[in-house]
């Protein structure tokens, strides 16, 4: 799978002692030209345009409510 990773980081789950790995990016493995995919531990999803931008619109909202910085 060609993939450009934009974030990728082992994260610790704060309700639990547990780990997990954590990556984002864009891939051209399916679909129509680059999309973007989302790694949880061990599963992958590539979201659709549409559903990409809803992802991306939902995460930085919830920045915005933590003010964190972009």
């Amino acid at each position: 799978m060609t993939t450009t990773t934009y974030f990728e980081k082992i994260v610790k789950d704060a309700s639990s002692d547990g780990e997990v790995h954590v990556d984002v990016g864009k891939t051209n493995y399916a679909g129509e030209g680059p999309q973007m995919y989302v790694r949880l531990g061990e599963s992958y999803v590539i979201l659709s345009h549409e559903d990409a931008k809803e992802f991306c619109a939902g995460v930085a909202a919830v920045g915005r409510y933590f003010s964190y910085p972009e």
